[in-house]
């Protein structure tokens, strides 16, 4: 069994992104449409990431989530997006401690 830190921004992030990469999988037409328009950004900010300072890498996927139209914000993928912002904000305030 691996471990997982989820104290470790870029491995959460990673994970994030293999998620919705994965979600690809199980989707109808329009899903995967939506799914491909998340997954652009999310990977582009991936290869940046462990150059971000924590604040950048909350603003940027902060930017992703409001790129969500309406008719997408009830899928569970966008949850986790949000989800992630928060752990992201909570490892930076727990570091600043």
């Amino acid at each position: 069994m691996s471990y997982i830190d989820w104290s470790d921004p870029e491995e959460m992030f990673g994970l994030l992104v293999e998620y919705v990469s994965d979600e690809r999988g199980d989707s109808d037409a329009a899903r995967l449409r939506f799914l491909d328009s998340l997954l652009r950004p999310l990977r582009e900010l991936q290869d940046r990431f462990h150059g971000l300072s924590a604040a950048e890498q909350v603003l940027a996927l902060l930017s992703i989530c409001n790129s969500v139209n309406a008719e997408d914000e009830d899928d569970p993928v966008v949850e986790h997006l949000h989800a992630c912002v928060e752990e992201l904000e909570r490892i930076d305030a727990s570091r600043a401690e």
